[in-house]
């Protein structure tokens, strides 16, 4: 069933911090919250109706001279409408007594869907009194009847006031998982990650070749670019768990600001810290050759991208920044590691 115009209405317009709101604003978030109003040609006549009702109730200021309205099609709609202070006529719920792990939320809510959303959660509560931690959209379903609800709540001022949060209601959002295979050897279980596709098989290709009584016990992993910093996450999903994580990537900005931005969530979610493959890194800067950086568009500062890597890599690496040159990993190919697989141990020791 569709929400009342109204309704979305108040609810964007409660949310919003200046005093004057630009009208195409507000039908632009009208017709995301309520897509039938897209090619409905009464749209304009419902939109003209709600925002008379909402200034007769004295929610909101319609603006007294001319120019401040779009009479080029009619209905006329005004250009922007004015918050005012006035109390709104919407019935507040009658007052109840909240289950205490509420009780801040309650104070803060103020509209229908929050309180709408904070009975749920108490009818939830109080039938679940221990749940199993599950993914945050298997326990959307369950409370808002909508896999995809709890989610858009999230980000909303419930939430981010820290009066509800995902652990009160025992789910979590559900990491991406990166491509990864385990090859056993000895000491414990080690993750190794590449930025490109193309690096982790050659990497699993001599990790497989290496005797497996001398090899590491190892995880050799593909980072999917750009997508590692949010999938580091999956680490928790390995069998058997890392007790440590290495990263290789490509030496220019891009690589650099996904092995910094990963090694950040890592740390952020109590994961092993993330820490350079030194010995490849020193190899790609022994025996590379650098080349134009089109991920460099000019850095000033290179220490927040160096700064993740050992002490005598760090101004190699800036100087290549500086002069807007790269160094891509596949230098370091299959070839190169068949002539001295020992890197590969070296990488992750």
């Amino acid at each position: 069933m569709t929400r009342p115009l109204i309704d979305i209405l108040s609810a964007h317009i409660a949310e919003q911090q200046g005093q004057r709101i630009q009208v195409d604003t507000l039908l632009r978030h009208a017709t995301t919250a309520d897509p039938t109003l897209l090619g409905d040609p009464s749209a304009r006549t419902r939109l003209a109706e709600a925002l008379t009702k909402l200034a007769t109730d004295g929610a909101i200021q319609l603006p007294k001279a001319r120019k401040g309205w779009d009479d080029r099609t009619q209905p006329p709609l005004p250009r922007w409408i004015g918050k005012t202070t006035a109390r709104s006529t919407v019935a507040r719920p009658a007052d109840r007594v909240w289950p205490q792990a509420l009780e801040q939320a309650a104070t803060i809510a103020s509209r229908p869907d929050e309180h709408d959303l904070l009975e749920r959660i108490a009818v939830w509560l109080r039938d679940n009194p221990h749940p199993e931690p599950a993914p945050i959209e298997e326990r959307s379903l369950e409370i808002l009847d909508d896999e995809k609800a709890l989610a858009t709540h999230t980000p909303k001022r419930l939430f981010t006031s820290g009066a509800l949060n995902l652990n009160l209601l025992a789910c979590y959002p559900t990491p991406v998982p990166f491509p990864s295979q385990y090859i056993p050897g000895t000491g414990d279980p080690r993750l190794l990650v590449t930025e490109n596709n193309a690096t982790f098989h050659s990497l699993l290709t001599i990790a497989r070749s290496l005797d497996p009584a001398s090899r590491p016990s190892l995880h050799i992993g593909w980072g999917s670019g750009n997508q590692f910093p949010a999938s580091i996450t999956a680490l928790t999903l390995l069998d058997p768990l890392p007790t440590a994580a290495y990263y290789f990537g490509d030496l220019d900005v891009a690589g650099l600001r996904i092995a910094a931005n990963a090694a950040v969530t890592a740390e952020q979610n109590n994961l092993p810290a993330l820490r350079p493959a030194a010995a490849l890194y020193r190899w790609l800067l022994t025996h590379g050759t650098p080349r134009p950086d089109k991920s460099n568009s000019g850095i000033t500062d290179p220490k927040p991208l160096t700064t993740w890597l050992p002490d005598d890599l760090r101004s190699a690496a800036a100087n290549l920044i500086a002069t807007r040159q790269r160094i891509p990993q596949e230098r370091l190919g299959l070839r190169a590691l068949r002539a001295d697989a020992a890197l590969l141990i070296q990488a992750v020791s």
